[in-house]
């Protein structure tokens, strides 16, 4: 009830829990419909408006500012429950503690009042607010009567019709009584009529019970109904709408009044003083109204003051009285006692708690003074903490947006923090980034999340919202990757902070810690105790102190050395000196790793003089003069985790292979004879870049012919690159003679051929230019000792095979440079000679004559046994007449040499003349067709001794006569002989 009552709860009660607390109050914390209550309200207003006011205490201006906490909550402390006028119940309870009577209580919480008694026990009028079902509803009772007030018409109810309840039901004609029984409500009618004016009053016994809605309308548990002393009246508000009132006279009100505003558990002096508190309150307010101006005086709930009545039945039929033996004695030792000015009964304003300062009114005896009284005795409401949300305040205030601070301008002046808040301006930014400001008050915001109904929520106006050091993320660097020296050991970590709470920073204190163990020395950081150390005021540059809003800037200077390998997981947070940490976490992973010393091959060797060249294609063989230098560039790529340095003093060198091994290729202008030079150029080649390595190599005198080298990079004191192996091939050439040649690839030393047609091979010879004159393709020759009796046609005589075929170093080329390799092919043939040996040897041939080394081959000549046996035929073909028709036959080979598929192995008709099965497509008169496949290895081009081929046959009618056939037939290889081998080929003509 505004300017009236603040809402109150369990706390009023310290022996009760919330829960009963809620029970016994079955409307606390939903909202209520209070039609009439508006109006009696604006009619009390009313009335004090012209009321000479105390004088105006000193309001105290303030420029408190609070930034929006990174977590969205503020953290609040307070004084207090309620609006803190008039007489705290708290501090009642105090200073009955302290000994003073309720006379004394009252006389100082309405100063110029006067304690006095009344004449009579007036009725009074109280609405019941959760009665809200616009139904009055009421249990039978022995001598229950209904009454119509406007007619004065009544009736005693019966309780021998099975009714189980009796209840008016409004509607545009009236209020219309009703019993219910058999599950439904039926009329009744008042005498003859059955719409009644009213109001309909239940009175008789000394106790009704009403019956209350639901609570939950789908669940009955929730439904009670209350014992009201005085009877029970149902009040017609609109055409469908009605409420429920309670009179009663003043002093049975307040026995349900008292327990419900102080525990019983008090000192009676307490319990003495809420009774004559709520006694005058109640008489003030019923001196205000007439039953023409309002249908009740007074409500039930915390809207005026709490009124329970004498006992509440759950659904469950479970009865507890309200009324304690204590505060009925406190009401009854008071009869008609309130606190009057001019004789009249004061309004008695109360509240549970003013936290130790009362708050001034509009009547003179509404007053603010320090209460001493409140907080003699401990209560979670004369000191609490709340939590107050950014979020909870902009759904309350919609037109702030985003809310970025809070800022409090006016205070009461009485008490800590400078009192109550009276005015507060909400500062944000709107949807589109424009600034808002909205203007209220201390109590709007602490209804803006108000306790009981938030279990943390704001008691009264009298709050403080508590200094907070905090902070908001702005930015954090990436963490880099630390390699133990002589890698990169050093990095460092920024991060931006916003100092999101209500403290400045100063500059020589603020830094980041480690959070576990709080304040620890940390080895990434040197050591250091304050790893985060602040760098700058971005909002303000070179203040002392980073102030709320600012953002600053703190540097993290990072060492792997000495820190163990791994990934070093580290978490900051903000500290003043050594204070406590605050503000967001800070985490990073920081890899340190151990230096790796690693290379990989980067493609192939270059000339370091592209004119001279001195490299063949395959960018792994050099060309050097036996009595020369030829340099080469080795390209390697940093595949390890240190950047090499380069230049002539870097200790990333060039070394031998195996390690350690002298080269043959070594000369003066190495750093050693195992270390041919240092990395090249002047710029580190950092890891997954490619440095180059200058390689001279030297002839030094040494015989023409190929070397093989091997050469790899390493960190000279530490490590060899693991990987990084080039291996060369060092030709050295005679430049001062035309002709040198050295056996790359020699004949075989053995060749085997049968003296079958198929008995033919090519061998390969491969030597390698080492003289100063090329060797043109086609044109350098090959000789042989003497004339070779396996030679073909193809060789020029019997002493000369083909000359040059090809250049192996250079696909294509049309000569072989010196260096490089020359490939000669020789056909050679044993078909028709005899089995035995025949030794092979040749060498290069020039315009000079021979020159060079031989290589020598043995070729052995075998007999050739052309040999098979019959392992498959076609079961008896029918040819249609005029027709033809495939069969075929499978021959196992039981020779020694391999028969040609699709040449010249065939079948073979043994006719006389030609055979008469004849058909278009055979190769001749006898001969059907070759040899079409191997039955073992399809894809085959060969059958091999063992294995069977297969030889398809088309046979032709030719116009026989039908009947059955039979054709004589072998194999034959053509141009050579018959295979020892008779097959007799069944068909029939039909």
């Amino acid at each position: 009830m505004s300017g009236v009552k603040v809402h109150r709860g369990p706390a009023d009660h310290p022996s009760m829990t919330h829960a009963h607390w809620t029970r016994l109050h079955p409307g606390a914390g939903r909202p209520t419909r209070r039609r009439a209550g508006v109006t009696l309200l604006a009619l009390v207003a009313g009335l004090l408006v012209g009321v000479a006011p105390t004088p105006a205490h000193a309001v105290l201006a303030v420029d408190e500012v609070y930034p929006v906490p990174a977590g969205g909550a503020f953290a609040v402390d307070g004084h207090g429950w309620g609006h803190g006028r008039g007489m705290s119940q708290y501090g009642a309870f105090g200073a009955a503690t302290l000994g003073r009577t309720a006379d004394q209580i009252t006389a100082f919480y309405y100063p110029g009042t006067t304690w006095s008694p009344t004449n009579g026990n007036p009725l009074l009028r109280v609405r019941l607010v959760a009665d809200n079902d616009n139904q009055t509803e009421v249990y039978p009772a022995v001598g229950l009567k209904v009454t119509d007030m406007s007619s004065g018409a009544s009736q005693v109810l019966p309780t021998d019709h099975g009714a189980t309840r009796w209840r008016t039901d409004p509607d545009s004609a009236g209020l219309h009584l009703q019993q219910y029984y058999a599950g439904v409500w039926h009329p009744w009618s008042l005498g003859l009529t059955t719409a009644l004016v009213g109001p309909v009053q239940f009175s008789g016994p000394a106790l009704i019970r009403l019956q209350y809605p639901r609570t939950d309308p789908t669940d009955p548990a929730t439904a009670v109904s209350r014992e009201y002393r005085g009877a029970i009246r149902a009040v017609q508000t609109g055409p469908t709408t009605a409420a429920s009132v309670d009179v009663l006279p003043m002093e049975s009100y307040l026995l349900g009044v008292v327990p419900r505003e102080s525990s019983p558990s008090w000192p009676a002096e307490a319990l003495k003083a809420q009774a004559v508190a709520a006694r005058s309150y109640s008489e003030f307010l019923r001196d205000q109204v007439t039953p023409t101006t309002a249908p009740y005086d007074i409500c039930d709930t915390t809207s005026c003051q709490v009124f329970g009545g004498t006992a509440v039945w759950s659904a469950a039929g479970v009865r507890t009285v309200l009324e304690a033996t204590s505060t009925n004695a406190a009401v009854n030792a008071t009869p008609g006692i309130v606190r009057t000015v001019a004789g009249k009964a004061i309004f008695a304003e109360f509240s549970s708690s003013n936290g130790g300062w009362s708050t001034a009114g509009t009547l003179p005896y509404l007053i603010a003074q320090r209460d001493d009284w409140d907080g003699v005795t401990a209560s979670s409401v004369h000191t609490w903490a709340a939590t107050l949300t950014a979020a909870q305040l902009e759904a309350s205030f919609r037109t702030v947006g985003h809310l970025q601070r809070l800022r409090v301008t006016q205070r009461d002046g009485n008490g800590e923090w400078g009192g109550r808040v009276l005015h507060v301006v909400l500062e944000g930014v709107d949807a589109q980034g424009q600034p808002t400001s909205v203007a209220t008050t201390g109590d709007d915001v602490h209804r803006a999340h108000a306790w009981p109904g938030s279990a943390d929520g704001l008691r009264s106006s009298w709050w403080h919202i508590r200094p907070t050091t905090d902070a908001g993320l702005v930015f954090a660097s990436r963490a880099p990757s630390l390699v133990q020296s002589p890698g990169v050991s050093t990095g460092r970590l920024v991060v931006q902070l916003r100092n999101t709470g209500s403290v400045a920073w100063p500059v020589a204190d603020v830094h980041l810690a480690l959070t576990s163990p709080v304040g620890a020395p940390d080895p990434l950081v040197g050591s250091s105790t304050r790893p985060g150390v602040f760098s700058r005021d971005l909002t303000t540059p070179g203040a002392s102190a980073v102030q709320p809003g600012d953002v600053a800037e703190f540097g993290f200077a990072l060492t792997g050395d000495g820190v163990p390998v791994g990934t070093q997981s580290r978490a900051y947070r903000l500290r003043l000196g050594a204070g406590p940490l605050f503000g967001p976490t800070v985490s990073w992973q920081v890899p340190v790793a151990a230096p790796v010393f690693r290379a990989a091959p980067a493609g192939a060797v270059r000339p370091a003089d592209p004119v001279a060249g001195g490299v063949l294609p395959d960018g792994r063989t050099v060309v050097v003069p036996f009595d020369g230098v030829t340099t080469v560039l080795v390209p390697a790529s940093n595949t390890g985790n240190v950047a090499w340095p380069a230049g002539s003093g870097s200790l990333v060198r060039l070394g031998t292979s195996p390690h350690g091994s002298t080269s043959a290729s070594a000369g003066a202008d190495w750093l050693l004879a195992t270390r041919p030079s240092a990395l090249s150029g002047s710029s580190p080649v950092a890891p997954a870049a490619i440095g180059t390595f200058a390689l001279p190599l030297h002839g030094n005198g040494r015989p023409v012919g190929a070397t093989a080298e091997g050469f790899v990079p390493l960190w000279e004191g530490r490590s060899w690159m693991d990987g990084a192996l080039t291996s060369l091939t060092v030709v050295r050439v005679d430049p001062h003679h035309s002709r040198v040649a050295q056996v790359s690839a020699p004949l075989p030393a053995t060749i085997v051929l049968s003296n079958a047609p198929s008995g033919t091979t090519t061998a390969v010879v491969r030597l390698r230019n080492l003289g100063a004159s090329a060797w043109g393709i086609g044109t350098e020759g090959l000789a042989t000792a003497e004339p070779s009796p396996l030679a073909t046609s193809a060789w020029s005589d019997g002493s000369h095979p083909p000359a040059l075929a090809a250049n192996l170093s250079r696909a294509g080329a049309t000569s072989v440079a010196p260096g490089e390799v020359g490939e000669w092919r020789v056909p050679l043939s044993a078909f028709r000679r005899a089995a035995g040996s025949y030794p092979l040897s040749v060498r290069a041939s020039g315009p000079d004559g021979p020159y060079g080394p031989s290589t020598t081959s043995t070729v052995t000549v075998t007999d050739a046994t052309f040999v098979g046996q019959l392992a498959g035929i076609r079961a008896t073909p029918t040819i249609p007449s005029g027709g033809t028709e495939r069969t075929w036959i499978d021959v196992k080979n039981t020779g020694n040499v391999a028969w040609p598929v699709h040449e010249l192995v065939r079948s073979a008709t043994l006719t006389v003349g030609g055979s008469p099965s004849y058909a278009p497509g055979w190769l001749g008169l006898n001969r059907p067709g070759v040899l079409t496949s191997n039955l073992y290895a399809p894809a085959a081009t060969t059958v091999a001794p063992g294995q069977v081929a297969r030889f398809v046959i088309v046979l032709a009618a030719n116009g026989r006569p039908a009947g059955s056939y039979s054709e004589p037939c072998t194999i034959v290889w053509e141009g050579w002989r018959f295979a020892g081998l008779r097959i007799s080929l069944p068909y029939r003509i039909g």
